[in-house]
């Protein structure tokens, strides 16, 4: 099947950075836009839908994301997920693969970029099983018996039957890949991928058949699948400016080491409380509305913004009807505008919360004041 033949295309995220990171990828003959639920997605060669499910019980997150199915039915569809595999995703699979006519799904969370692979089943975090790490720790996080293996964590999710590929038949690659495809088609396919080549392999052989089963993966698969489609963005440089605003309400550590170098940096920087609070939608709300409040108040050339749950409260807040993403300055970062009604555009830098090193904001704002 021709690259053309895959466009247009429809990448359906559960949180708002990981549409970002993902939809940046895909920017590289134009700017990619993303809408958040219950807007419908915008009519492009490559468009991206955040759901807003990654915190939903499965049969709320299956019935919005079948009704985003539906309304993107002549598309394409590449179903993002978490690279740790928090969220519903069982159920949303199976709403997707009951709303679509796909051959099955093929699956893989596999993000070599930020040491997260898959080897005999096994999801690794840094070389440490993923039900080993704080990530386990975490609510969205599927409870199966403390397990890392990937068709066990999904197998309870949803009554499909399931197989997986060996690294070994992975790097075959090649028709006896594609054969295999062939034989599996109908199953939810888990694969092993240990790096971006072993991802390639995957997308070049999903590609060459008439009925591909549904690309389902982290950013690593999507990046895999921008390269095949010649809409991979080259990296880009950070916005200019020295008017920067960072917005960080994630509480995964690594961004919590980003604002302490930001602040002994000098950076203006709003976060939400260290300790965990007992209301974090409110403590989240409250700091995107003091992020409004600091933009109205003068002018702000970027906002950084750091965890899906601040995006989405931040584009809420500002009444936004779209983000635009223009590409990658890092890995995991994704560069756009935020367009609202009655506003100018708004410069944005997204990141999830668990990427970076802790000199990244500062890194990032002198780069663009250099």
């Amino acid at each position: 099947m021709s690259p053309a033949a895959q466009l247009p295309l429809t990448i359906i995220a559960d949180d708002l950075t990981g549409a970002c990171d993902t939809g940046a990828l895909f920017a590289a003959r134009g700017p990619v836009p993303v809408t958040v639920w219950p807007d419908a997605a915008l009519r492009a060669p490559v468009s991206v839908v955040d759901t807003e499910t990654r915190a939903l019980d499965p049969a709320d997150a299956a019935r919005r994301v079948s009704a985003v199915a539906r309304s993107v039915a002549r598309t394409r569809i590449f179903k993002k997920i978490d690279s740790t595999l928090r969220g519903p995703i069982g159920a949303e699979l199976d709403a997707l693969l009951r709303a679509t006519s796909a051959a099955g799904a093929l699956v893989c969370p596999a993000l070599p970029s930020e040491h997260r692979v898959v080897v005999e089943r096994v999801l690794t975090v840094g070389a440490v099983p993923v039900a080993e790490t704080a990530i386990a720790e975490d609510p969205t996080f599927p409870r199966a018996a403390g397990t890392s293996n990937v068709v066990d964590l999904l197998r309870p999710q949803l009554d499909r039957p399931f197989a997986w590929i060996p690294l070994g038949r992975v790097r075959e690659g090649g028709r006896p890949l594609t054969a295999r495809l062939v034989r599996l088609a109908g199953m939810v396919i888990v694969a092993d991928a240990e790096t971006d080549a072993d991802l390639d392999t995957l997308v070049e052989a999903v590609l060459e058949l008439d009925s591909p089963p549904l690309l389902v993966g982290a950013a690593g698969l999507a990046l895999a699948l921008a390269r095949r489609l010649g809409l991979a963005a080259a990296r880009v440089d950070p916005p200019t400016g020295e008017r920067w605003l960072i917005v960080a309400g994630s509480q995964h550590p690594a961004t919590r080491r980003q604002v302490e170098a930001a602040r002994e940096a000098g950076l203006t920087v709003l976060a939400t409380p260290d300790a965990p609070q007992p209301d974090r939608a409110g403590a989240v709300t409250d700091l995107a509305a003091q992020a409004r409040a600091r933009l109205d108040a003068g002018p702000v050339d970027v906002v950084l913004v750091t965890g899906g749950e601040t995006l989405v409260a931040l584009y809420h807040a500002l009444g936004a009807e779209r983000l635009d993403l223009e590409g990658a300055p890092r890995p995991g970062l994704a560069l756009g505008r935020l367009r609202a009604p009655g506003r100018e555009p708004l410069t944005v830098v997204t990141k999830a919360g668990g990427f970076g090193e802790p000199d990244l904001f500062v890194s990032l704002v002198r780069e663009a004041v250099a």
